[in-house]
């Protein structure tokens, strides 16, 4: 019994047919592994860009009521806060001193009452250390708090006092693509004075990197809505891919 081969145009057709196959399999199988990678890109963006949120957050939450500001100046953009770091309600109406409920166990950088929109302005409602003291009363848990010049601002329709670590600000650099935190700088009236690096004069905490782009917009307090509210607008864009993340905080606490 004779054995036969394949043709010459048996191996053309089979050759023809495999080429075919491999030409589909391959195009379904390139199809998920490049949704797989394209997912893992926009991943890793998106965890890079949101890393910053909860710092950022955590800041905004406790801000003083009125004390949020932004300002864009070319490359930098910027958000600023006076950070609240613990607040208790007076007995005695505002004079040159204060009964309180509770108190704090140091005394923080500024004291405020009634924070209204002069709360960055020398004389306004906020003042500094040198300004107060803090002394236990004699009931339990009372203190009595003594202002060096007695208080030009009204009365809190809640009757709380704040007390405030000092102001921070989230400095984003578009043109490096960083956003960095600064803290432990003196309070400026104007925040034309805190708008670059060179101003704060200290080379701040970085916060995160890869930014192409920030914006952020403060919401001031409306009737009916006592609260400022921020928006935070973070881009990144790698090998092709962008995202825009988009947050809001509400300061937790209003005047």
């Amino acid at each position: 019994m004779n054995a036969r081969g394949f043709t010459l145009i048996e191996l053309v057709i089979s050759i023809a047919i495999a080429s075919i196959v491999v030409v589909f399999a391959t195009m379904f199988i390139s199809a998920p592994i490049g949704a797989y990678e394209a997912h893992s890109r926009r991943a890793a963006l998106v965890d890079d860009t949101s890393g910053a949120w909860p710092r950022m957050e955590r800041d905004l939450h406790a801000a003083l009521p009125n004390s949020l500001r932004t300002r864009r100046n070319g490359s930098f953009v910027v958000i600023e806060m006076l950070r609240v770091v613990a607040v208790v309600r007076y007995i005695d109406p505002p004079s040159a001193y204060f009964k309180v409920a509770g108190g704090v166990a140091t005394i923080p950088g500024y004291l405020s009452e009634m924070p209204g929109a002069d709360v960055y302005a020398p004389g306004g409602s906020l003042a500094s250390a040198a300004g107060f003291s803090i002394a236990a009363e004699g009931a339990s848990g009372e203190y009595r708090i003594t202002l060096v010049a007695a208080p030009s601002f009204p009365a809190s329709p809640r009757q709380r006092l704040y007390f405030v670590e000092g102001p921070v600000t989230y400095l984003c650099d578009e043109s490096r693509g960083t956003l960095r935190r600064y803290a432990n700088y003196a309070v400026a009236q104007f925040q034309t004075a805190r708008d670059t690096p060179a101003e704060m004069g200290s080379a701040g905490e970085l916060v995160t990197q890869g930014l192409t782009s920030c914006n952020f917009v403060v919401a001031d307090p409306v009737a009916g809505n006592p609260f400022q509210t921020a928006a935070v607008h973070l881009t990144t864009t790698r090998n092709g891919d962008s995202i825009t993340l988009l947050h809001t905080a509400r300061a937790e606490y209003a005047p």
